[in-house]
Parts: C-alpha cells; structure tokens; sequence
C-alpha cells in the first residue's frame, strides 16, 4: 500500500484537495517532496489520521498560528503558538493528529527515513534519524527560505523548473541530516570536480531539457555519481551550480528571442523555461544588470539607429 504523505495523500487529512505539490527523486528514487496546504476559514476542527510510515513531516508555517492543539498515539502533547515562519517536526510512526481553531497556510515537507538513510551511506555514516521533539519550535532561517524560494514553483503552470526543486529538496535533506540527527555530516570533497566526458554529458542533458526541466538525480544517474557528489563535482567544475547555469543557459535562450521576435515578455518568458515574467525579470535584471524590458528597449534603439 502506498503511504507517503505528500501531495493529495496529505491533503486528505485535512480535508483539502489538489494542494500545490512538487516532488524530487533521489539517486536511489525516493521520493521527496513538498505540499501547500491553506485553508482560509475559522474552526477547522480536527485532521484525520495520516497513515504510519517511516518518514517525517516538516511543517513551515507561513502564516502565525494562535490556536491549536496536537495529540501523538493517541495522548495530547504540549504546544505553544505558531508564528510566521516557525517549523516543527512530525514523526509519522506516532499518528500526529491536530485540532486547528483558525485559518491555516503551512508548507509540509516529506521526508522517507529511506532517504535520510541514503545520505548515511553515501557519507560513509551510520544510520540516523531525525531528532524530533513533537510540539517545539523551530526558528530554521534555512528551512523557511528554502521553502519560500519553492513558492513560485509551486504555482508556476506549466512546471518548468524541476532542477530548482530537485537542488532545493535535496539542500534540505543535507541541511537536516546535519543539524538535526546529532551527526555532522557533509559531501565528500572532489577535487577534480566533473571528468570531461561528465560534464560534457551533464551540460548536454541540461541543454536538451532547457525548458521542461529535468530531474537532477537522473542527470547525476548518467555521470555516474550520487546526486550530492555531482552537484560539489559540477559546481568546482563550472564555478556554479547546476540551477544556475541552468538560468545562465535560459537567459541566453531569451536574449536570442528577444534579438530574433518581437513577442511578448511573458511569452518568451515561458518559452525560455521560467515559470513567470516576474520570475524572468528577477533572473534577468540579477545576470545583466537591467530588466529584460529595458534592455530590449536599448536594443531596438540601437537597431533603428536612434541616439
């Protein structure tokens, strides 16, 4: 039976449906993933049992939560308020149900014990779980930036940045596997970074995937490395990230539009792999200096021969 608690699986215990949801693979294809939940009105009242599994639940509160009650096996354990921003940790072998007075917007990230295993071995470590203390909060800037930078994702239609998500779940599971299992860890060093045939191929995958993304574990599967090990080797190979020069390849994509055509920002936006204008003028504006806008005004400009 298939358990994981993610996406509409999740939101059935809330009573919700169709949430927002992003997921990301593994090298050993776990799934990872991230699921909005956001109901609006006062006395929701309580959730349904989640079923067990050997997984955790992250939840991220994006708006303050005043008024609520959580019960572990079935016992009432002590909470306090929620504010903006805030997490907490639910082990999904304890049947956390909850009692929720007023309006509700938490991100809930999934997290397999599998998963958290995974990283054991690639680290050479022994196996670790997770310290959850049910009912405490924490302060994580990590854990709340993480999850607002995959905001955009999770409303962008169609879905076109798969690499961000894999690289940002991913840099979670790192995150918590080092702060929160009493077990510092981190990816072994490369010094050599990429062979040239790795990069050649990995540059090549990611090329060809320029706007309907592609998942960064398969990339990493094809170079022969775990995806924790490719993204260090790529990075000291390239001086970036693979997300980043994914965006470095897109911007190029939409200067050529905007040399060649005369469509619309918001079309060449999507054509170019960004989930949104606003997304692409962020982008773009950060990589060159101007907004696309303007400096599709100056090339035109030029073009006409205006001083």
């Amino acid at each position: 039976m298939v358990r994981e608690a993610y996406g509409n699986r999740l939101a059935s215990s809330f009573q919700l449906s169709d949430p927002p949801t992003l997921v990301s693979h593994t090298t050993d294809q776990y799934r990872l993933a991230v699921t909005e939940l956001r109901h609006d009105a006062s006395d929701y009242g309580f959730t349904a049992p989640i079923a067990r599994e050997e997984a955790f639940l992250i939840g991220l509160q994006l708006q303050a939560l005043n008024r609520h009650e959580l019960w572990l096996d079935g016992k009432s354990v002590p909470v306090q308020p929620i504010l903006a921003g805030q997490s907490s940790f639910f082990d999904l072998t304890r049947d956390p149900i909850a009692y929720i007075a007023e309006p509700f917007h938490p991100l809930f990230f999934y997290m397999p014990q599998a998963a958290i295993d995974e990283v054991a071995r690639e680290l050479g470590m022994k196996p670790a779980t997770l310290i959850c203390r049910h009912g405490q909060l924490v302060d994580d800037p990590i854990i709340e930036s993480l999850g607002r930078a995959l905001l955009p994702a999770l409303h962008a239609t169609p879905l076109g940045n798969q690499l961000f998500v894999d690289h940002a779940l991913l840099a979670l599971r790192s995150h918590l596997v080092q702060n929160y299992t009493g077990v510092r860890a981190r990816c072994p060093a490369h010094d050599k970074g990429l062979a040239p045939w790795q990069e050649r191929v990995a540059k090549e995958m990611i090329r060809e995937h320029l706007v309907d993304g592609i998942a960064l574990a398969t990339v990493a599967t094809a170079c022969g490395l775990s995806a924790c090990a490719f993204i260090n080797a790529f990075k000291r190979s390239t001086g970036m990230s693979p997300h980043q020069w994914l965006i470095e390849r897109r911007i190029e994509h939409a200067v050529a539009l905007m040399r060649q055509t005369s469509h619309p920002l918001s079309d060449i936006a999507l054509e170019a792999g960004f989930a949104d204008q606003s997304h692409f003028t962020r982008a773009f504006a950060a990589r060159m200096g101007v907004t696309p806008g303007t400096w599709r005004r100056n090339i035109d400009r030029h073009q006409l021969g205006s001083p």
